[in-house]
């Protein structure tokens, strides 16, 4: 079986970049401790340069508005899910509730804060963008 590498000269530079520091703050928060101050920092960190890759090329102020809204719905819904797999009395043994458990942790710690604030921001940039031109076509020169 032979492997192609085509593919990957199709990816830019800057968004392996991105990846590769991603990975490698997400390795350094788990290794700290996701859950202690410095592991949740550095967390929040990595998800602003994910952040960053994911939406680079976002110009609306609605495509941000969507990250606000499905970062919130999702944060409910996985912790609903939580819920249910794991609070329940009933629960199954074995490695993967914790795997999950600290799926959910992650996420609902580190992905929901981070990416409604970054929304927020981006959202409120680009209107203060869009009424300084606004403003701008409006005078006579």
């Amino acid at each position: 079986m032979k492997i192609s590498f085509k593919a990957w000269k199709r990816i830019p530079l800057l968004t392996l970049a991105l990846l590769a520091l991603y990975l490698i703050l997400l390795a350094i928060s788990f290794s700290i401790g996701y859950d202690s101050d410095r592991g949740v920092l550095v967390g929040w960190l990595g998800i602003i340069i994910l952040l960053t890759e994911v939406t680079r090329r976002w110009r609306k102020e609605w495509q941000f508005i969507a990250l606000i809204a499905g970062a919130f719905l999702g944060s409910i819904l996985v912790s609903g899910l939580h819920e249910l797999l794991i609070g329940t009395p009933n629960i199954i043994e074995g490695w993967w509730p914790n795997v999950f458990h600290g799926f959910v942790t992650y996420i609902c710690l580190h992905f929901t804060p981070m990416a409604i604030i970054y929304g927020l921001l981006a959202t409120i940039t680009l209107l203060i963008i869009r009424l300084v031109t606004l403003r701008r076509k409006k005078e006579p020169e």
